[in-house]
């Protein structure tokens, strides 16, 4: 599983939210703020790490805001705890909005485990003690670290987790990936917030990626069936994507319309017999598209701006900027 430990972690958190639901005395606002982070930063590490554990990247999407929305559900039970602007009946509003939090976490858990999490849903309204909360929150945390566990990789290569059953011309295919991925980056062809999200999961013939930070942002390579799937609202990169892997990847591509639901609901570019390892260049590539020319061009201008600015400074007031920045 490489270097990555985050079940590990989740199963410190949940002892360390049980221990609190067991110690039968209210906890400090501190001690929930402590955890809450915890839940924050188990987010934050499921997000910009290498999650492995999933069989599809929706999945890890789901499971990583899981952990935020727990993260926030603490905070809630804090504020009903410990702000005393509240009067009894806000407290308990404030509660129950924890609870339909729950059940929205609950649902998102049963959505990737198969598996439920709260077992205090059948008390009724006595579920809403802090102290049942907490434990319930705990007790989805445990089941999402129980199947990362159970489904963990046979091992994790650059940016690609790799299943068991995973076939070794599809880890190659997403190593070829992942090496186009490096050369783009080198050549600062990215935005940070896009290539520190850039993943892939190889599961049998199937290769899958997150080719870019915003949600959906997704892309299959289907050994078997020879077929590639490209998620994107962008209409114009789906043009250009369809026609590098056709003319590349010697796809045979159409794409589908918002309108129809592509990019979302299904694939906005849907191509058929394409070489593999050529259309994972190809993918590799879909992320520079998010950075523009406009976008290199305003940050040229505001780079000559700022040298003029700082040279007139300079002449007009015999002070170089960043002498004085450094000796103030």
């Amino acid at each position: 599983m490489g270097n990555w430990n985050l079940p590990e972690k989740l199963l410190k958190i949940e002892e360390g939210l049980r221990n609190i639901a067991a110690s039968g005395s209210i906890p400090s606002k501190d001690k929930l703020r402590r955890w809450q982070a915890e839940l924050f930063m188990a987010r934050h590490e499921c997000e910009s790490s290498l999650p492995s554990g999933f069989e599809n990247i929706e999945d890890l999407d789901v499971a990583c805001n899981v952990l935020g929305e727990a993260g926030s559900v603490i905070g809630i039970i804090a504020i009903a705890l410990h702000d005393n602007s509240k009067s009894t009946t806000e407290r308990v509003n404030i509660l129950k909005n924890a609870d339909k939090w729950l059940d929205k976490i609950e649902n998102a858990v049963k959505k990737v485990t198969g598996r439920p999490c709260r077992w205090s849903r059948e008390l009724g309204d006595s579920r809403l003690r802090y102290t049942l909360l907490i434990n319930d929150i705990a007790a989805c945390v445990h089941v999402l670290a129980q199947y990362m566990l159970e489904k963990g990789p046979d091992r994790v290569e650059g940016k690609c987790s790799i299943a068991k059953d995973a076939d070794q011309e599809a880890i190659e295919v997403c190593k070829e990936w992942d090496n186009t991925t490096k050369v783009f980056d080198g050549m600062k062809m990215y935005e940070y917030e896009d290539s520190s999200k850039l993943r892939g999961f190889v599961v049998g013939k199937k290769v899958q990626l997150r080719v870019g930070s915003a949600v959906g942002h997704l892309a299959e390579i289907d050994l078997e069936k020879k077929t590639v799937k490209y998620y994107d609202t962008d209409w114009q990169v789906n043009e250009v994507m369809a026609r590098l892997l056709e003319d590349y990847a010697g796809g045979s591509c159409r794409i589908i319309d918002p309108e129809g639901g592509g990019g979302v609901e299904k694939p906005s570019v849907y191509c058929k017999t394409v070489d593999p390892k050529k259309a994972a260049r190809v993918l590799a590539a879909a992320t520079s598209m998010d950075y523009r020319i406009n976008d290199r061009k305003q940050k040229i201008i505001a780079s000559i701006e700022r040298d003029c600015i700082e040279s007139k400074f300079a002449n007009h007031f015999g002070v170089n900027i960043e002498e004085s920045g450094s000796s103030a």
